[in-house]
């Protein structure tokens, strides 16, 4: 599946940053949550603050895990389980450097001129406001690009999904109810076909912001 859209991963996991790349074959440009565990609240607080105090050394709690150390942002709730094999202290700079420079890369293309659609994958950290909190954000993205798409994936089924202007909440299945961490790839790629029908209506409602993206 290709589309001339750009999703890009608003976590809660790594589900939506993995399968933008292998469903949509879209290009390896990793962004700062393609494979954290973030709950949404600290996706909302991150993105008004512009990455303020992301992954700052200082809030960072090591754990060692499978061979890896999992780094969490203590100010954030932010996990990283996946990047890190030296322990702590020696690559701490290193865990800096290497989300600042995601959330740098992340803020430019909030920035640029050109329609977008992120994806949020529903994690149980959100808790019972999941949908309020994901509308939040949905508007801070519009803030800067106001034809951009926020596709929600929530573990209940509103059938069929529900639209509020680029705010689109669609079915998937929570990891309590699956045990395969990537996901159901048809579930995925129905989710992303609709998601890209939006984007192109919204984009042929507003030329004057998408004719020269």
């Amino acid at each position: 599946m290709e589309t001339e859209f750009r999703f890009i991963s608003l976590g809660g996991d790594c589900q939506p940053g993995h399968h933008g790349r292998r469903i949509l074959q879209q290009q390896d440009i990793p962004f700062v949550f393609d494979w954290l565990m973030t709950p949404v609240a600290a996706v909302e607080e991150l993105i008004a603050s512009e990455f303020a105090d992301f992954f700052r050394t200082e809030n960072l709690i090591w754990e060692q895990r499978d061979g890896y150390w999992s780094v969490t942002d203590g100010r954030h709730g932010v996990v990283s389980h996946h990047h890190f094999k030296a322990g702590p202290p020696e690559p701490i700079r290193q865990v800096h450097l290497t989300f600042r420079g995601y959330a740098q890369r992340f803020v430019k293309v909030l920035r640029r001129n050109r329609p977008v659609i992120y994806v949020r994958r529903w994690i149980k950290e959100d808790g019972d406001q999941r949908e309020a909190a994901a509308m939040r954000v949905y508007h801070r993205l519009r803030a800067y690009r106001p034809d951009c798409v926020l596709l929600y994936l929530q573990p209940h089924d509103p059938s069929p999904p529900q639209i509020e202007g680029g705010f689109i909440r669609a079915y998937n299945p929570s990891s309590e109810t699956s045990t395969n961490w990537e996901g159901y790839i048809p579930i995925y790629q129905r989710n992303f076909a609709r998601a890209t029908r939006l984007a192109t209506a919204i984009a042929t409602r507003v030329p004057e912001l998408t004719a020269h993206a």
